[in-house]
């Protein structure tokens, strides 16, 4: 598969003890030499087409033969061929070979309606990525004019630090007391000082004012999105209530992982099966007596992103497991390997809740009370560091 040209390998056997039949032939990527692929595929009467998912010119070949014949998409770097020529005829003999023998490994495709949710809620990570950008490049504007506004208000671009951006782009003196909000009151002098006397050159303030109206419409986008996501996602309200209950999780954090995982687990050999998709498994590699010690899988990038974020979330949330879990690890593997690990977890437990098991948080004493001489040991060393004579009796006595 080509931007402009698809090269496709017809192999038909018909019996076991014979050689199988081959033809090749070229097609056009536009619309109308799709369509003659399909008819030359439905008049071939084609049972399994095989493709490589080489960017996105796999997409609109798969929406037109999935309801004609059984597809299989291909990660690109597990059928490279063994060294030797490279054409586009013979990387598809290649591929029908493959397919033949059942030596390929299929990629998860979900259904049309999960793709669809899927490119929504892709499209929002790139606008929240877009609008933090242009968040950054505010205040760096600020920062070369000398105003030090985020050095005193936590959030520019809340109610108070966005009546200052706004004032900001006037040819007149800021008016912090008029401005300030709620707690920041408190911090009047202190916004006075980060702002001077000193007022944006005209440059500057057509700058600010181009930044602030950008920043809006990406604003105002991203809200029609979640909007049709929450849509969408109605469907799946059950799912969606069910995942809510996890730690991390919220209703848009719900419906973005469904749109990675789809709603059918059973798509998934097992949660191991999902996790190294997801590439939050740890890796594996091992020959004769030798470990070696190497990092998480690669796997579906936009998977995992929420998933680390709901993992980052989740450790917030009080009185819950997930977090004396990441306290734990933390302590042992460094915080960076706790997180992925965390992450994982939390998809261990989205695959089954999408089963249809209830989630049911452990509780925070849970290590404790299935490792309780352990705890003990632990708190007593802890009291006698801090210079306690610890004396133990069971409350029976």
């Amino acid at each position: 598969l080509h931007k402009k040209q698809i090269t496709a390998h017809l192999r038909v056997q018909r019996r076991s003890n014979q050689m199988p039949q081959c033809e090749t032939m070229q097609f056009g990527t536009m619309p109308d030499d799709l369509e003659r692929l399909r008819e030359w595929i439905i008049e071939h009467q084609v049972t399994d087409v095989v493709m490589e998912s080489t960017s996105v010119y796999w997409m609109p070949l798969y929406e037109r033969l999935e309801d004609i014949t059984k597809l299989l998409v291909a990660n690109a770097s597990h059928v490279k061929k063994v060294p030797g020529r490279k054409t586009d005829v013979a990387d598809a003999e290649w591929l029908a070979e493959l397919g033949a023998h059942g030596l390929l490994r299929p990629s998860f495709i979900p259904p049309k309606p999960i793709r669809e949710l899927r490119a929504l809620s892709r499209y929002r990570t790139k606008m929240v990525a877009t609008q933090t950008s242009i968040r950054n490049r505010t205040i760096k504007l600020l920062e070369m004019a000398g105003i030090k506004l985020s050095s005193v208000v936590s959030d520019c671009f809340g109610v108070t630090g966005r009546g200052i951006l706004d004032a900001l782009t006037q040819d007149a003196p800021v008016d912090v007391a008029q401005l300030a909000r709620q707690q920041l009151r408190k911090k009047l002098p202190e916004l006075t000082q980060c702002l001077g006397n000193r007022l944006l050159m005209a440059h500057q303030r057509e700058l600010l004012r181009m930044h602030l109206a950008m920043y809006d419409a990406v604003d105002a986008q991203i809200a029609e999105i979640e909007c049709n996501l929450v849509e969408l996602a109605q469907p799946y309200g059950a799912a969606i209530a069910r995942l809510d209950a996890i730690p991390g999780i919220n209703q848009l954090a719900a419906i973005t992982l469904i749109a990675e995982t789809g709603i059918d687990m059973t798509a998934y050999r097992d949660a191991a099966h999902l996790s190294a998709l997801a590439g939050v498994a740890p890796g594996n590699a091992i020959s004769a007596d030798k470990r070696r010690r190497i990092g998480v899988r690669k796997g579906n990038r936009s998977l995992k992103r929420i998933l680390v974020q709901i993992a980052w979330a989740a450790t917030r949330t009080k009185d819950s497991f997930i977090r004396v879990r990441f306290l734990r690890l933390q302590r042992r593997i460094g915080r960076n390997k706790a997180i992925v690990a965390v992450a994982r977890q939390i998809l261990v437990i989205a695959y089954f809740v999408l089963s249809g098991q209830p989630y049911k948080d452990l509780g925070t004493t849970y290590y404790d009370k299935h490792h309780k001489e352990r705890a003990v040991k632990r708190h007593v060393h802890s009291l006698e560091a801090l210079g306690f004579v610890v004396a133990l009796k069971t409350s029976s006595e």
